[in-house]
């Protein structure tokens, strides 16, 4: 039946029917696997399967693309403690009888031609036991992954420091000489932070106290010693899937709060100087009111346009001008507060520049320092450098005005008559004056 069903799939098979047999072949012809009867009529598959592990023949299938003879075991007696006896000595697989038809071809084209549905993806087994590992390691790299191994906690976490980013399920034993896999658990959730990262204990334990206290250390799953491959591969895609998923979703959202941010940021910014622009000034310049009110603290606005600005674009174009634009912004940006006093476009040539706990005093030394710095800093276009002169008028208040003159609109109003009290009076100047009372509209 083996032989049928598999050569019918274009597998080229041998046939053995005693273990002195197969070890003579193994000797002439090296396969690329062996499906093997527990019991022989010279002995068991163990044994057989022990002794192809002995360098007398290892030598034969060193330099095979895995190193090693993969051998699946044929059974009438698929029990837990045979499984764990035919793992201890190498085998890759188990197949019950009776089995049916395309059984056997199955569990062959899993480990010779896998269909590796986790390939890409990466899991860090750790155990003091060499074969322990190789047990859990050999299934998960013919599901497709790349298995890193760690003989205890210390190797673990040393390696996990530096790899971690690179590792998608951590496979862990829980008692190992140096340190555990509970205190590994542990420490890679507190010290390294990896919240998501699926770890699986396994364990010979069965006492329910004990296995609660893994979840405690923040345990994903867990299986107890002996264990089936299925059981493994199957708890691990469940838990791999979910960490993808989640990894998925939190990459999602990152993506989108970047996307929002960035909308933000377009609603608010004046697109050429990059400072605000008059949306976030209609909401921010509330906000600022309030809280020097609140806070009893003083508050000014300066506006500011820049001289004979049209002469510029008529004479060198509005590609210069433009120019002339952010040069202007980028000039009094090194003159303010940094993260304290902003910049607003207000329209065309004329901005808006707002000075928290600034008072109507203090308005004039900023405004008499930004006007000396436009006029003394010629400003870099795609032709010659230009040197412009702007014209300024400040406002403000303080913690004893009364609450109904302060008002945006008393502010931006009173702010802008004295800009042009400035400009009528000979441009390139700054005029500060007391806040007057349009209207008590805020």
């Amino acid at each position: 039946m083996i032989v049928r069903e598999l050569q019918d799939h274009n597998y080229t098979v041998l046939e053995a029917s005693t273990a002195e047999d197969a070890l003579e072949m193994i000797t002439r012809e090296v396969p690329d696997l062996i499906t093997l009867e527990t019991v022989l009529p010279d002995g068991d598959g163990f044994s057989l399967c022990k002794t192809l592990t002995e360098p007398g023949y290892t030598k034969y299938y060193a330099q095979s693309p895995t190193g090693h003879l993969p051998v699946i075991f044929i059974t009438e007696h698929d029990t837990l403690e045979e499984r764990r006896k035919g793992f201890e000595i190498g085998a890759a697989d188990f197949l019950a009888k009776p089995f049916y038809r395309g059984d056997v071809l199955k569990a062959v084209n899993n480990i010779v031609r896998p269909n590796k549905r986790l390939i890409g993806l990466t899991a860090l087994v750790v155990d003091d036991s060499q074969m322990a590992r190789r047990i859990s390691a050999e299934p998960l790299r013919r599901e497709g992954l790349t298995v890193f191994e760690c003989s205890d906690g210390d190797e673990a976490l040393c390696f996990m420091e530096k790899m971690h980013k690179k590792i998608d399920i951590v496979i862990t034993d829980l008692k190992m000489p140096k340190m555990g896999g509970d205190t590994l658990c542990l420490k890679l959730r507190q010290d390294l932070g990896l919240t998501d990262l699926p770890i699986i204990f396994l364990t010979a334990i069965s006492d329910h106290t004990l296995l609660l206290d893994m979840f405690k250390v923040g345990a994903t799953d867990y299986l107890v010693k002996p264990f089936v491959k299925e059981e493994l591969i199957a708890r691990l895609r469940v838990h791999l899937e979910r960490a993808q998923l989640t990894k998925n979703l939190r990459r999602i959202i990152g993506s989108l709060k970047k996307a929002n941010d960035e909308i933000r940021t377009l609603s608010i910014t004046d697109p050429l100087t990059g400072c605000y622009n008059r949306n976030y000034m209609g909401v921010q310049l509330k906000k600022e009111i309030r809280t020097a009110q609140r806070c009893k603290r003083s508050l000014s606005l300066l506006m500011c346009d820049i001289d004979h600005f049209k002469r510029v674009n008529d004479r060198y174009g509005h590609t210069v001008g433009d120019e002339v634009l952010k040069g202007f912004v980028e000039c009094m940006g090194g003159c303010i507060r940094a993260d304290i006093d902003w910049v607003v476009r207000f329209g065309g040539e004329e901005f808006l520049i707002v000075l928290p706990e600034t008072g109507v005093d203090g308005v004039r030394d900023v405004g008499e320092r930004l006007r000396r710095a436009v006029e003394e800093t010629p400003l870099k276009t795609s032709g010659d450098a230009l040197s412009i002169t702007a014209s300024f008028g400040g406002t403000g208040f303080g913690p004893g005005e009364p609450p109904n003159l302060i008002t945006v609109r008393n502010l931006l109003v009173t702010a802008d008559n004295l800009l042009y009290s400035s400009k009528n009076n000979g441009r390139n100047r700054v005029t500060i004056g007391p806040l007057i009372g349009i209207d008590a509209e805020s």
